[in-house]
């Protein structure tokens, strides 16, 4: 009889788990509270209209993200857009890296429309400190401020970079995780640095090939079903839900780290775990979708605003989506919907004059889109128990709230249980 898995919780790292734990023999059984499974990176219908509920990037560097996709049967050629890394903002400055490391990265800074030479050696002079020295523990504006970063390397380079991969601004941020993304990315092999736009909605890339192959590998998937309490029994877990409680084997916590704590307090030795948790702190992540006539067209699929407020805008129609949808992204969103709305379609009508009117308007807002990423995080690390894990891209450490970092840990946590009940087996003399 295999090894029984209840893996609580159907995002991104859920679903890599319970999918792994298929290909180690493992039996899961998936539980979301949601009515369907993504988590916070899935499709969402608002009066109707299938969206996003926030638009992402994946880069070429997401190794462990499009191996999972392939294993699926997702296939991320045809899903994903891949682009070399470029970087196109509304006041004219561009760059563009037709090839990952240390030489593709000079000549890209070389190439580079809008950067002066004191802003060239600047980038090149951080980028040298990266790879020769370990980050401190310290905020990225200290790193730059130590490596005397010019401002025009700064609104264009290293900001921009910093609130698109850790959801945070320069000050509050830590270098040691900023280094390690611009380390695997721009400085990683041949197509890390490429961007992948999903040409399809976010649950086409993951959530839902994933579920359709788990449930025919005879895996359970219960969507819609909220677990209300875990309790360890002499021989497994209790699983508290509507459909009543379960037995199993083998638990992994994948929910969202702000109703993890609840759930561990029933479970000996989490007390300190669960303390952990609970001091994480959050970032938002707004998207406005703005529609406008079929024929409109921005110069580029995705186009940075030096200010902010969006900080990016994507045309959906370039990237397979419907004509004239254009998806503008906020991070570290922290003003009212009415304001971010204003504030967004102003900037748009700044930039784009000929824009219409937009035909409607949809926003969706993440309050808690990604861990908040600064100096001195402590890391989580697992519970004594090895029949116990737990899976979510706060885990990963020196890495910030993005997809590969979910797909990671949930790799992980199967690896674990698996080790578990192969000590199991052998100690029984099964």
């Amino acid at each position: 009889m295999s090894t029984t898995v209840a893996i609580v919780g159907g995002g991104w790292a859920g679903l890599a788990c319970a999918v792994d734990c298929v290909r180690r023999c493992l039996r899961p059984t998936l539980f979301e509270a949601a009515p369907q499974v993504g988590g916070r990176a899935r499709t969402v219908r608002m009066d109707g209209l299938p969206l996003d509920n926030g638009q992402h990037i994946l880069i070429g560097a997401y190794s462990e993200t499009l191996a999972l996709m392939r294993a699926v049967g997702a296939d991320p050629d045809a899903l994903l857009q891949r682009l070399p890394l470029a970087l196109e903002f509304d006041d004219g400055f561009s760059l563009r890296a037709h090839s990952s490391g240390r030489l593709g990265l000079a000549i890209a800074f070389l190439r580079a429309r809008g950067m002066s030479w004191r802003d060239r050696l600047a980038a090149l002079r951080l980028m040298r400190a990266i790879r020769r020295t370990p980050a401190a523990d310290e905020t990225v504006a200290a790193l730059l401020a130590r490596t005397a970063q010019t401002d025009g390397a700064i609104t264009h380079l290293w900001a921009p970079l910093c609130i698109a991969a850790l959801n945070s601004s320069i000050e509050q941020s830590s270098a040691r995780v900023f280094a390690r993304v611009l380390t695997d990315s721009l400085m990683g092999p041949p197509g890390a640095a490429d961007l992948l736009l999903p040409r399809a909605d976010l649950g086409s890339l993951l959530p839902e090939p994933a579920l359709f192959w788990l449930r025919a590998h005879g895996a359970a998937v219960n969507t819609g079903t909220r677990v209300r309490a875990v309790r360890q029994q002499t021989d497994g877990f209790a699983i508290d839900c509507a459909d009543g409680v379960q037995r199993f084997d083998r638990v992994v916590f994948a929910c969202s780290p702000h109703q993890l704590p609840a759930l561990l307090g029933d479970l000996p030795g989490m007390q300190d775990i669960a303390r952990q948790i609970a001091a994480l702190e959050y970032e938002a992540i707004t998207t406005v979708y703005a529609a406008f006539d079929a024929r409109t067209r921005l110069p580029a699929a995705m186009t940075g605003f030096v200010a902010g407020e969006p900080h990016w805008v994507f045309d959906r129609g370039q990237l397979g989506g419907p004509p004239g949808l254009l998806a503008s992204v906020v991070s570290a969103a922290g003003a009212t919907r009415e304001e971010t709305e204003r504030a967004v379609l102003a900037a748009l009508h700044r930039q784009f004059p000929a824009l219409p009117e937009p035909l409607w308007v949809r926003t969706i807002s993440e309050r808690r889109a990604t861990f908040r990423c600064t100096p001195g995080r402590a890391v989580i690390e697992q519970p004594r128990d090895t029949r116990v894990a737990i899976a979510g891209d706060y885990l990963v450490a020196d890495y910030p709230a993005t997809l590969e970092a979910a797909v990671r840990s949930g790799l992980a946590a199967a690896c674990r249980l698996a080790g578990a009940s192969r000590k199991t087996q052998d100690s029984s003399g099964k």
